[in-house]
Protein backbone atom coordinates (compact mmCIF):
# COMPACT_ATOMS: atom_id res chain seq x y z
CA UNK A 1 0.00 0.00 0.00
CA UNK A 2 1.30 3.43 -1.05
CA UNK A 3 1.92 6.21 1.51
CA UNK A 4 -0.86 8.13 0.27
CA UNK A 5 -3.49 5.42 0.72
CA UNK A 6 -2.27 4.85 4.10
CA UNK A 7 -2.92 8.45 4.69
CA UNK A 8 -6.69 8.30 3.32
CA UNK A 9 -7.67 5.19 5.47
CA UNK A 10 -6.54 6.83 8.47
CA UNK A 11 -8.46 9.91 7.90
CA UNK A 12 -11.67 8.12 6.99
CA UNK A 13 -11.17 6.21 10.15
CA UNK A 14 -10.79 9.30 12.17
CA UNK A 15 -13.65 10.51 10.78
CA UNK A 16 -16.36 7.88 11.37
CA UNK A 17 -14.45 7.47 15.25
CA UNK A 18 -15.36 11.52 16.14
CA UNK A 19 -19.10 11.50 17.10
CA UNK A 20 -18.09 8.23 19.30
CA UNK A 21 -14.68 10.46 21.06
CA UNK A 22 -17.54 13.50 21.29
CA UNK A 23 -20.49 11.07 23.69
CA UNK A 24 -17.28 9.76 25.68
CA UNK A 25 -16.40 13.59 26.43
CA UNK A 26 -19.42 14.61 26.83
CA UNK A 27 -19.90 11.41 29.37
CA UNK A 28 -16.82 12.49 31.29
CA UNK A 29 -18.00 15.87 31.64
CA UNK A 30 -21.35 14.93 32.95
CA UNK A 31 -19.50 12.70 35.50
CA UNK A 32 -17.08 15.30 36.61
CA UNK A 33 -20.58 17.84 36.64
CA UNK A 34 -22.00 14.81 39.36
CA UNK A 35 -19.26 14.27 41.53
CA UNK A 36 -18.36 17.73 42.00
CA UNK A 37 -21.88 18.77 43.23
CA UNK A 38 -22.34 15.51 45.28
CA UNK A 39 -18.62 16.66 47.06
CA UNK A 40 -21.01 20.69 47.82
CA UNK A 41 -23.52 18.24 49.43
CA UNK A 42 -21.63 16.67 51.24
CA UNK A 43 -19.74 19.51 52.14
CA UNK A 44 -22.99 21.18 53.33
CA UNK A 45 -23.79 18.28 55.88
CA UNK A 46 -20.11 18.20 57.10
CA UNK A 47 -20.98 22.13 57.97
CA UNK A 48 -23.82 21.72 59.46
CA UNK A 49 -23.27 18.16 61.45
CA UNK A 50 -19.96 20.27 63.09
CA UNK A 51 -21.87 23.18 63.92
CA UNK A 52 -24.66 20.72 65.58
CA UNK A 53 -21.61 18.48 67.73
CA UNK A 54 -20.12 22.19 68.69
CA UNK A 55 -23.13 23.27 70.26
CA UNK A 56 -23.65 19.85 71.47
CA UNK A 57 -19.99 19.66 73.13
CA UNK A 58 -20.94 23.20 74.21
CA UNK A 59 -23.68 22.17 76.23
CA UNK A 60 -22.04 18.80 77.44
CA UNK A 61 -18.96 20.71 78.64
CA UNK A 62 -20.39 24.34 79.67
CA UNK A 63 -23.59 22.44 81.50
CA UNK A 64 -21.93 20.22 82.93
CA UNK A 65 -19.31 22.70 84.67
CA UNK A 66 -21.98 24.70 85.40
CA UNK A 67 -23.86 22.15 87.70
CA UNK A 68 -20.46 21.32 89.22
CA UNK A 69 -20.13 25.19 89.87
CA UNK A 70 -23.76 25.09 91.66
CA UNK A 71 -22.79 22.17 93.57
CA UNK A 72 -19.96 24.16 94.68
CA UNK A 73 -22.22 27.14 95.58
CA UNK A 74 -24.59 24.97 97.27
CA UNK A 75 -22.15 24.03 99.69
CA UNK A 76 -21.19 27.80 100.46
CA UNK A 77 -25.41 28.77 101.39
CA UNK A 78 -25.61 25.62 103.32
CA UNK A 79 -22.77 26.15 105.32
CA UNK A 80 -23.67 30.04 105.97
CA UNK A 81 -26.99 28.76 106.17
CA UNK A 82 -26.52 26.42 109.42
CA UNK A 83 -23.66 28.89 110.67
CA UNK A 84 -26.24 31.80 110.70
CA UNK A 85 -29.25 29.71 112.27
CA UNK A 86 -26.67 27.89 114.65
CA UNK A 87 -26.02 31.33 116.19
CA UNK A 88 -29.53 31.93 116.79
CA UNK A 89 -29.55 29.07 118.84
CA UNK A 90 -26.65 29.90 120.80
CA UNK A 91 -28.29 33.24 121.26
CA UNK A 92 -31.25 31.13 122.48
CA UNK A 93 -29.07 29.39 124.87
CA UNK A 94 -26.93 31.98 126.08
CA UNK A 95 -30.05 33.97 127.44
CA UNK A 96 -32.81 32.32 127.77
CA UNK A 97 -35.07 34.15 129.46
CA UNK A 98 -34.51 37.32 127.71
CA UNK A 99 -34.02 36.01 124.03
CA UNK A 100 -35.97 33.22 122.89
CA UNK A 101 -38.48 32.30 119.86
CA UNK A 102 -41.70 33.94 121.89
CA UNK A 103 -39.53 37.16 122.31
CA UNK A 104 -38.76 39.57 118.98
CA UNK A 105 -35.26 39.17 118.07
CA UNK A 106 -33.52 42.65 118.47
CA UNK A 107 -31.53 44.47 115.85
CA UNK A 108 -28.23 43.80 117.38
CA UNK A 109 -28.62 39.95 117.26
CA UNK A 110 -30.59 40.40 114.06
CA UNK A 111 -27.31 41.81 112.70
CA UNK A 112 -24.74 38.87 114.95
CA UNK A 113 -26.64 36.32 112.87
CA UNK A 114 -26.52 37.88 109.54
CA UNK A 115 -22.49 38.92 110.45
CA UNK A 116 -22.24 34.72 110.76
CA UNK A 117 -23.50 34.18 107.20
CA UNK A 118 -21.51 36.67 105.58
CA UNK A 119 -18.33 35.28 107.06
CA UNK A 120 -18.89 31.83 106.50
CA UNK A 121 -19.82 32.74 102.66
CA UNK A 122 -16.72 34.49 102.81
CA UNK A 123 -14.76 32.09 103.66
CA UNK A 124 -16.29 29.12 101.41
CA UNK A 125 -16.16 31.94 98.21
CA UNK A 126 -13.02 30.79 97.12
CA UNK A 127 -13.90 27.01 97.00
CA UNK A 128 -16.48 27.99 94.49
CA UNK A 129 -14.08 28.76 91.39
CA UNK A 130 -16.80 31.45 90.49
CA UNK A 131 -16.73 35.25 89.43
CA UNK A 132 -18.71 37.26 91.53
CA UNK A 133 -20.29 35.39 94.24
CA UNK A 134 -22.58 37.70 96.34
CA UNK A 135 -25.38 37.06 98.55
CA UNK A 136 -28.06 37.90 96.95
CA UNK A 137 -30.43 37.18 100.02
CA UNK A 138 -30.03 36.49 103.65
CA UNK A 139 -32.99 36.42 105.77
CA UNK A 140 -33.86 35.73 109.74
CA UNK A 141 -37.51 34.64 110.39
CA UNK A 142 -39.87 31.72 110.88
CA UNK A 143 -39.86 28.69 109.34
CA UNK A 144 -43.36 27.54 107.20
CA UNK A 145 -42.91 23.87 106.71
CA UNK A 146 -46.30 23.69 104.75
CA UNK A 147 -45.26 26.26 102.38
CA UNK A 148 -41.71 25.50 102.98
CA UNK A 149 -40.62 29.49 103.37
CA UNK A 150 -39.38 31.70 105.70
CA UNK A 151 -41.66 34.01 106.97
CA UNK A 152 -40.82 37.05 108.25
CA UNK A 153 -42.41 37.66 111.87
CA UNK A 154 -41.83 40.03 114.78
CA UNK A 155 -41.24 37.03 117.32
CA UNK A 156 -40.54 33.81 116.69
CA UNK A 157 -37.18 33.65 114.68
CA UNK A 158 -35.73 30.09 114.20
CA UNK A 159 -34.76 30.07 110.76
CA UNK A 160 -32.24 31.61 107.87
CA UNK A 161 -32.48 31.89 104.49
CA UNK A 162 -29.14 32.46 102.28
CA UNK A 163 -29.12 32.61 98.75
CA UNK A 164 -26.17 33.65 96.53
CA UNK A 165 -25.20 33.88 93.16
CA UNK A 166 -22.00 33.89 90.52
CA UNK A 167 -21.11 33.57 87.14
CA UNK A 168 -18.51 31.39 85.18
CA UNK A 169 -16.68 31.99 81.45
CA UNK A 170 -17.95 29.22 79.04
CA UNK A 171 -15.48 27.07 76.88
CA UNK A 172 -17.64 26.24 73.49
CA UNK A 173 -20.78 28.33 74.18
CA UNK A 174 -19.17 31.62 72.84
CA UNK A 175 -19.28 30.00 69.65
CA UNK A 176 -23.07 30.29 70.18
CA UNK A 177 -22.54 33.52 71.28
CA UNK A 178 -23.14 33.09 75.46
CA UNK A 179 -19.86 34.43 77.02
CA UNK A 180 -20.59 33.34 80.72
CA UNK A 181 -23.66 31.32 82.68
CA UNK A 182 -25.06 32.69 85.91
CA UNK A 183 -25.42 30.42 89.32
CA UNK A 184 -27.70 30.78 92.07
CA UNK A 185 -28.35 28.40 94.69
CA UNK A 186 -30.63 28.71 98.05
CA UNK A 187 -30.88 26.90 101.49
CA UNK A 188 -32.19 27.27 104.26
CA UNK A 189 -31.50 25.77 107.75
CA UNK A 190 -34.34 26.11 110.85
CA UNK A 191 -33.96 24.99 114.62
CA UNK A 192 -36.74 22.22 114.81
CA UNK A 193 -38.48 20.51 117.66
CA UNK A 194 -35.85 18.78 120.14
CA UNK A 195 -35.12 15.50 119.55
CA UNK A 196 -31.88 14.73 121.40
CA UNK A 197 -30.24 16.23 124.33
CA UNK A 198 -26.26 15.87 125.67
CA UNK A 199 -25.29 14.42 128.42
CA UNK A 200 -26.23 16.73 131.69
CA UNK A 201 -28.74 18.40 129.98
CA UNK A 202 -31.54 16.69 132.25
CA UNK A 203 -31.21 18.46 135.37
CA UNK A 204 -34.48 17.17 137.15
CA UNK A 205 -35.47 13.29 137.10
CA UNK A 206 -38.88 13.33 136.44
CA UNK A 207 -41.16 13.12 133.19
CA UNK A 208 -44.08 14.00 131.33
CA UNK A 209 -46.73 11.75 129.87
CA UNK A 210 -47.15 12.23 126.49
CA UNK A 211 -51.14 11.28 126.99
CA UNK A 212 -50.91 14.28 129.38
CA UNK A 213 -49.54 16.71 126.35
CA UNK A 214 -52.14 15.72 123.81
CA UNK A 215 -54.81 16.74 125.47
CA UNK A 216 -54.82 20.46 124.68
CA UNK A 217 -52.54 23.43 124.06
CA UNK A 218 -49.14 23.38 125.63
CA UNK A 219 -48.44 26.53 126.87
CA UNK A 220 -49.23 27.70 130.00
CA UNK A 221 -50.62 24.36 131.29
CA UNK A 222 -50.21 22.84 134.99
CA UNK A 223 -49.16 20.17 136.56
CA UNK A 224 -48.10 18.62 140.00
CA UNK A 225 -44.87 16.52 139.91
CA UNK A 226 -44.60 16.28 143.85
CA UNK A 227 -46.95 16.66 146.40
CA UNK A 228 -46.88 15.05 150.08
CA UNK A 229 -50.38 12.86 149.37
CA UNK A 230 -48.70 12.33 145.60
CA UNK A 231 -48.15 13.85 142.23
CA UNK A 232 -50.25 13.74 139.64
CA UNK A 233 -50.85 10.26 137.61
CA UNK A 234 -49.38 12.17 134.31
CA UNK A 235 -45.75 12.45 135.46
CA UNK A 236 -43.21 10.26 137.44
CA UNK A 237 -39.58 9.92 138.76
CA UNK A 238 -36.96 8.39 136.93
CA UNK A 239 -33.51 7.15 137.48
CA UNK A 240 -32.81 7.70 133.94
CA UNK A 241 -31.53 4.44 132.42
CA UNK A 242 -30.35 3.35 135.69
CA UNK A 243 -31.47 -0.02 136.85
CA UNK A 244 -33.11 -0.80 139.50
CA UNK A 245 -35.27 2.05 139.49
CA UNK A 246 -35.68 2.04 143.45
CA UNK A 247 -36.34 4.93 146.00
CA UNK A 248 -32.67 4.57 147.15
CA UNK A 249 -31.34 5.02 143.75
CA UNK A 250 -33.69 7.92 142.66
CA UNK A 251 -32.49 9.69 145.90
CA UNK A 252 -28.68 8.89 144.85
CA UNK A 253 -29.61 10.55 141.96
CA UNK A 254 -31.67 13.81 143.74
CA UNK A 255 -28.38 14.53 145.54
CA UNK A 256 -25.90 14.03 142.69
CA UNK A 257 -27.88 16.47 140.31
CA UNK A 258 -28.11 19.25 143.55
CA UNK A 259 -24.32 19.12 144.30
CA UNK A 260 -23.55 18.99 140.40
CA UNK A 261 -22.01 15.61 141.00
CA UNK A 262 -24.40 13.62 138.68
CA UNK A 263 -24.71 14.02 135.09
CA UNK A 264 -28.06 12.63 133.03
CA UNK A 265 -27.14 10.65 130.17
CA UNK A 266 -27.30 11.51 126.44
CA UNK A 267 -31.03 11.14 125.34
CA UNK A 268 -32.63 10.48 121.86
CA UNK A 269 -36.12 10.43 121.73
CA UNK A 270 -37.52 6.76 119.89
CA UNK A 271 -34.20 5.32 121.11
CA UNK A 272 -33.85 6.09 124.89
CA UNK A 273 -35.71 4.48 127.45
CA UNK A 274 -36.09 5.70 130.79
CA UNK A 275 -36.82 3.46 134.31
CA UNK A 276 -39.38 5.15 136.55
CA UNK A 277 -40.03 4.75 140.15
CA UNK A 278 -43.53 3.31 141.11
CA UNK A 279 -44.71 4.74 144.53
CA UNK A 280 -44.75 8.04 146.14
CA UNK A 281 -41.30 9.69 146.99
CA UNK A 282 -42.49 11.23 150.06
CA UNK A 283 -39.42 9.64 151.73
CA UNK A 284 -36.65 11.63 149.53
CA UNK A 285 -39.16 15.02 149.78
CA UNK A 286 -36.05 17.16 151.79
CA UNK A 287 -33.78 15.84 148.68
CA UNK A 288 -36.24 17.04 146.05
CA UNK A 289 -36.43 20.01 147.37
CA UNK A 290 -32.66 20.63 148.22
CA UNK A 291 -32.69 20.42 144.36
CA UNK A 292 -35.21 22.74 143.67
CA UNK A 293 -33.45 25.52 145.87
CA UNK A 294 -29.80 24.54 144.24
CA UNK A 295 -31.57 25.34 140.49
CA UNK A 296 -34.12 28.09 140.78
CA UNK A 297 -33.27 31.94 140.64
CA UNK A 298 -33.31 33.79 143.65
CA UNK A 299 -34.44 36.21 142.16
CA UNK A 300 -38.10 34.43 140.58
CA UNK A 301 -37.95 31.49 142.80
CA UNK A 302 -38.59 29.54 139.31
CA UNK A 303 -36.60 27.06 138.06
CA UNK A 304 -36.61 26.56 134.12
CA UNK A 305 -35.19 23.30 133.05
CA UNK A 306 -35.96 20.88 129.83
CA UNK A 307 -38.10 17.38 130.79
CA UNK A 308 -38.49 14.46 129.06
CA UNK A 309 -41.27 13.23 127.65
CA UNK A 310 -42.45 9.57 127.90
CA UNK A 311 -44.80 7.70 125.18
CA UNK A 312 -47.67 7.21 127.02
CA UNK A 313 -51.06 6.21 125.48
CA UNK A 314 -53.19 7.47 128.84
CA UNK A 315 -52.39 8.60 131.79
CA UNK A 316 -51.48 6.47 134.57
CA UNK A 317 -48.44 6.47 137.20
CA UNK A 318 -45.89 5.46 135.34
CA UNK A 319 -43.63 2.29 135.38
CA UNK A 320 -40.13 1.05 134.30
CA UNK A 321 -38.92 1.36 131.32
CA UNK A 322 -41.18 3.67 128.71
CA UNK A 323 -38.98 5.24 125.96
CA UNK A 324 -38.64 8.96 125.61
CA UNK A 325 -41.06 10.32 122.77
CA UNK A 326 -39.68 13.95 122.85
CA UNK A 327 -38.51 16.82 125.49
CA UNK A 328 -40.65 20.11 127.00
CA UNK A 329 -39.55 22.95 128.98
CA UNK A 330 -41.25 23.50 132.57
CA UNK A 331 -40.88 26.22 134.46
CA UNK A 332 -40.84 24.70 138.45
CA UNK A 333 -42.33 26.46 141.31
CA UNK A 334 -42.57 25.35 144.89
CA UNK A 335 -45.41 25.76 146.60
CA UNK A 336 -46.82 25.31 150.68
CA UNK A 337 -49.40 22.79 151.04
CA UNK A 338 -51.16 21.99 154.34
CA UNK A 339 -49.37 18.58 154.14
CA UNK A 340 -46.10 20.63 153.27
CA UNK A 341 -44.42 21.82 150.39
CA UNK A 342 -44.95 20.27 146.57
CA UNK A 343 -43.45 20.57 143.29
CA UNK A 344 -45.81 22.88 140.21
CA UNK A 345 -44.76 23.00 136.72
CA UNK A 346 -45.60 24.53 134.43
CA UNK A 347 -45.17 23.72 130.71
CA UNK A 348 -44.06 26.63 128.77
CA UNK A 349 -43.84 26.72 124.71
CA UNK A 350 -41.04 29.13 122.76
CA UNK A 351 -37.80 27.81 124.54
CA UNK A 352 -34.80 26.89 123.37
CA UNK A 353 -32.50 23.72 124.32
CA UNK A 354 -29.50 22.49 123.95
CA UNK A 355 -29.25 20.07 121.57
CA UNK A 356 -30.60 18.55 117.94
CA UNK A 357 -33.89 19.17 116.29
CA UNK A 358 -36.16 16.90 114.17
CA UNK A 359 -37.96 15.46 116.85
CA UNK A 360 -41.75 15.47 118.26
CA UNK A 361 -43.06 18.69 118.96
CA UNK A 362 -43.81 19.38 122.34
CA UNK A 363 -43.00 22.98 122.04
CA UNK A 364 -39.47 23.45 122.84
CA UNK A 365 -36.50 22.94 119.62
CA UNK A 366 -33.22 21.83 120.03
CA UNK A 367 -30.41 24.65 119.49
CA UNK A 368 -28.30 22.89 117.00
CA UNK A 369 -30.34 23.69 113.21
CA UNK A 370 -30.88 20.94 110.28
CA UNK A 371 -31.02 21.68 107.00
CA UNK A 372 -34.79 22.06 105.77
CA UNK A 373 -34.16 23.26 101.98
Amino acid sequence: MSRRTLYRYVDASLASLRPTLHEIRFTNDASRFSLLDQRGAVAIVIAVSLSALVSLAALVLDVGAALVSKHQLQNLVDAAALAGSRQLGKLYESQPAAVSPSQPLSLANRARVQAVVAEVADKNRAATKLAGVTLADVRVGRWNAATRTVVSSPTGSDAVLVRAEGSMPTFLAGVVGIRRLSVSATAIAALSALAEVPPGALTLPAGISSAWMALGPIDGRRLQLYAPGGGDPCAGWTTFTETPPTMGRLQTIVRGLAGSAYASPATVAGKTSFQFVAGNPVAIAPDIMALYNAKKNPATGQWTTVVPVYRQTQCAAPSSPLPVAGFATAVITAVTTPAGPALDAVVRSGFVQLGRGGGTDYGTEGSIPGLVQ
